[in-house]
């Protein structure tokens, strides 16, 4: 058998041999008691320049004013244990991020007889941290801008489609040339595109930001999902697309902005006959389960690549074969499906085999109690 190892020589080979962790003895007063493992290294100074002297020495002067270095020792006094991360101060004066523990020793007689303080430099972390944040914060003002040119974009995109809508009307009464009168319908068609855009850039940016109040009433689902259904049967037929609702025959109560929900459900019927070609088949379904009601919009149309469904509710994301369908797409009306759904305190969520395999978008809301 091999020889057992004696733990207090790995105690003291670990006390020689570390880089990284300081071990300070403190009597109960708060005077470093003995400077050991890699206390000399972390902080600088040597074991007489130390002991003797307050622990509070390693805290910063601001830290100290406010008495975050009695309060160490305090609450380690009072429940065991203390742990604190904070910047300490080295004999040089530079800062150091120390992360580390402070422990009461006790006696026999449950008196505190001294600490023993565990602290380790992390100023690469903290360093690391402090870039994260201030990469998010760099985001943040990013995505304030985004909103603000989002916004900015919707409104002069809106402005001039009021006259621009009259003009057509105009030239469309009184026109007699096929040619014109088929000019006039694409332009009408484009108009509407064009505000549609508006209308999302201009939703998108103020659900992201919180700006859009829900005036909920207690409604019944399914009425707004046959009309919904209903309303897109026109644009299904010209696309050779079958559209169906397949809905229960009990009512299906949920409290919702009918306003604001019907966009949800426009989105999502709209993209079902876009990305579904002639031929294919499109339904809209409900129902209720577990305390929400359900309500999924499904089609046997393009499909979704796995690797973009992860991503598919963030603004501007869109997929290779949206773009084919439609190049003049922004990726922002899924975006304001998910933003609207999760005021309502819903889900939404989207599911695809793969490109060419349909495709199924669910949203859950839940039944008002």
């Amino acid at each position: 058998m091999p020889p057992k190892t004696n733990p207090a020589l790995l105690i003291e080979g670990f006390l020689v041999q570390t880089k990284e962790y300081a071990l300070l003895c403190i009597d109960p007063d708060g005077t470093i008691s003995a400077w050991l493992g890699a206390a000399e290294e972390i902080f600088g100074y040597r074991e007489d320049e130390v002991v003797g002297t307050p622990a509070s020495r390693l805290f910063t002067p601001e830290d100290r004013a406010k008495g975050f270095d009695v309060h160490e020792l305090e609450v380690a006094r009072r429940n065991s244990r203390s742990e604190d991360d904070r910047w300490h101060v080295r004999k040089d004066g530079t800062r150091i991020w120390v992360t580390g523990s402070v422990e009461a020793i006790r006696d026999s007689r449950n008196q505190v007889i001294g600490f023993l303080k565990v602290a380790r430099d992390r100023t690469d972390l903290r360093a690391y941290v402090d870039s994260l944040e201030n990469q998010a914060q760099a985001s943040r003002a990013a995505l304030g801008r985004t909103r603000a040119f989002l916004r900015t974009l919707g409104h002069e995109m809106r402005n001039p489609m009021a006259p621009l809508q009259s003009a057509a009307l105009i030239l469309q009464k009184t026109s007699t040339d096929p040619r014109g009168q088929k000019a006039t319908e694409i332009l009408l068609n484009q108009i509407g595109t064009l505000r549609r855009l508006a209308d999302d850039l201009m939703d998108a940016s103020r659900l992201d930001s919180g700006q859009v109040r829900l005036e909920l009433k207690t409604v019944d689902l399914r009425d707004m999902l046959k009309q919904a259904c209903a309303g897109y049967q026109a644009a299904a037929r010209e696309k050779g697309v079958d559209l169906q609702a397949l809905l229960p025959s009990g009512a299906l109560q949920v409290q919702i902005d009918p306003d604001r929900f019907q966009q949800v459900v426009a989105n999502l019927l709209s993209n079902a006959i876009k990305y579904t070609p002639a031929g294919g088949s499109a339904w809209i379904k409900a129902t209720e389960e577990g305390g929400y009601v359900v309500v999924r919009v499904e089609d046997n149309g393009l499909g979704i690549r796995p690797d973009l469904l992860p991503k598919l509710f963030d603004l501007f994301t869109r997929g290779d074969s949206a773009r084919d369908v439609e190049p003049e797409g922004l990726g922002v009306g899924l975006a304001v499906v998910r933003e609207i759904t999760e005021l309502h305190g819903g889900t939404v969520q989207a599911r695809s085999p793969g490109p060419g395999k349909g495709s199924e978008f669910t949203v859950r809301l839940p039944v008002p109690g």
